[in-house]
């Protein structure tokens, strides 16, 4: 675990061209006062659960528009706006505690706002150590927002940029107030998941794609690692647990570390691999919303870059029985590989790793979801030939500290097999379609039909060419006088037998 001493200003400098929304710093060595000076104006919010300080003059000024009487800047209305309406969704739909108050005599959560540095929507400042019942860690905190959040730098400006502002910043000041307990290890989580509620308080925002943008071509790293770009991992996790997993984690986090909460969390929701379970279906996400937009989770999956597949993440399929990939995944990662023009209806695919895995399987663009894998092989047909198989990984703890895991993917020829009957339940029209994978030639094939005393209703003698290696659908239409019921179709060659049952409605 990563040591760090939070009485040492720490500052995080985002190393791209829009900077991140927020920063959230640590308090001072001495202890002295750091808030902004100069800002001679004060607002009350409307229910006098904020102190918005401004300035009117100087190079802090904020927008000089005005639609009211009120003599208050429509900037700083708007923004005490936000800020309640964030501060009601924190507090009030996600159940979290209230962030403890830094003076009692003026009981409001300080904002200021002034000129922050380059791409710098706001920051929030840790103030004091204030322990309470059922919250050790827990501190007061102030918050700092750009006067006018235009200019370059900023990915989204204006109001638009003040509404995601106001709530990324206010989540900052409710997580401090439920904890710190170690800042530099545990920042990853409160960036990411105030980027998140940017997303849950206004979805038609969408600020977060500047972040998303970067993690697409430059994904496989810990989650830890980064700070803004894993910010679709919540979106995937709340989506999934129907919006419960932030405001349980961090319900959690009061009276534990960041990290235990979290693993709890999803330990429960999926037994010992709940890290490297999530994080494979969080990859899986992403591959359905560059594919298939419909099956992923992510509401704006379809508007998303798509991933980035460099060399050594892809392969093509190689014409023999077998053949096998090693890949590397980082600790607690989330990692892709793609095997392209696979040329056989069916394959089998087994995943294998010294260290805990977790791993899916999708035929591209088939509207049946993703297999999971395991070290037994799996069997995958694909919808055409030929066809890509996308695969996600997840990881947890490296085998050998401080290494990537290895992965190794066995594949090999698909089995002969019966994929599917269709329709079933059969109605009018009183037809069936059977679909099945030969693995090699057969000299002869047919189907029967058998009711469910084993008495044959039909007789179907099949095609050479339906008898061939590969992938196969025969369609038979079913007597007109034949009654409701269960029935029994049967795939008959030189070394195989299919049998499948159907039932018939009328």
């Amino acid at each position: 675990m990563r040591y760090f001493n939070t009485f040492i200003v720490f500052f995080l400098v985002a190393a791209a061209l829009f900077g991140g929304p927020g920063h959230l710093i640590p308090p001072s060595k001495s202890g002295m006062n750091l808030r902004p000076d100069g800002l001679d104006q004060t607002y009350i919010s409307p229910e006098g659960l904020f102190a918005l300080h401004y300035t009117n003059t100087g190079k802090d000024t904020v927008p000089q528009i005005y639609s009211t009487d009120s003599g208050v800047p429509d900037y700083i209305l708007f923004a005490g706006t936000y800020l309640e309406r964030g501060y009601r969704l924190l507090k009030d739909t996600l159940g979290l505690p209230q962030p403890p108050v830094d003076d009692i005599r003026n009981p409001e959560i300080d904002i200021y706002f002034h000129r922050l540095g380059y791409g710098v929507y706001g920051q929030t400042t840790l103030e004091l150590s204030k322990t309470l019942p059922g919250r050790p860690k827990a501190y007061t905190s102030f918050s700092e927002i750009h006067h006018t959040l235009t200019g370059t730098g900023f990915y989204t400006e204006g109001l638009e940029a003040l509404k995601v502002t106001c709530v990324h910043e206010l989540f900052h000041v409710f997580q401090v107030g439920i904890g710190i307990w170690n800042f530099k290890e545990d920042l990853w989580f409160y960036e990411t998941s105030a980027t998140w509620i940017e997303e849950v308080a206004y979805p038609d925002v969408n600020d977060y794609f500047q972040y998303v943008e970067r993690y697409v071509n430059d994904w496989g790293k810990p989650i830890y690692d980064y700070i803004y770009e894993n910010v679709t991992w919540l979106l995937f996790l709340n989506d999934r647990y129907n919006g419960e997993a932030s405001p349980a984690i961090w319900n959690a986090i009061a009276e534990q570390p960041v990290w235990p909460a979290i693993t709890a969390y999803l330990t429960e929701k999926s037994g010992s691999k709940g890290w490297s379970e999530h994080l494979a279906a969080w990859g899986m996400e992403h591959l359905y919303a560059d594919y298939l937009p419909d099956l992923s989770h992510f509401d704006d999956g379809e508007t998303y870059s798509p991933l980035l597949f460099p060399a050594g993440t892809f392969s093509s399929y190689s014409m023999t029985d077998s053949f096998t990939v090693v890949t590397y995944g980082q600790p607690f990662s989330s990692s892709f590989y793609k095997i392209q023009h696979i040329t056989t209806p069916g394959i089998q695919i087994r995943i294998l790793s010294p260290g805990k895995i977790s791993g899916k399987a999708w035929v591209s663009k088939s509207v049946i979801g993703a297999v999971d894998l395991s070290r037994d092989f799996t069997t995958i047909s694909g919808t055409g030939v030929p066809w890509d198989l996308l695969i996600a990984l997840g990881t947890e703890e490296a085998y050998t500290s401080g290494e990537a895991l290895r992965i190794t993917l066995d594949i090999r020829e698909g089995e002969s097999s019966l994929l599917s009957l269709f329709p079933n339940p059969v109605t009018d029209p009183s037809f069936i379609s059977i679909r099945y994978h030969l693995k090699n030639d057969s000299e002869k094939g047919k189907m029967d039909i058998y009711d469910i005393r084993g008495r044959e209703i039909r007789s179907l003698a099949l095609s050479r060419e339906d008898t061939r290696s590969g992938l196969h659908t025969v369609t038979t239409n079913l007597p007109e006088t034949l009654a409701s019921g269960i029935y029994i179709a049967v795939l008959r060659f030189d070394n195989h037998t299919f049998p499948a049952k159907f039932t018939l409605l009328k």
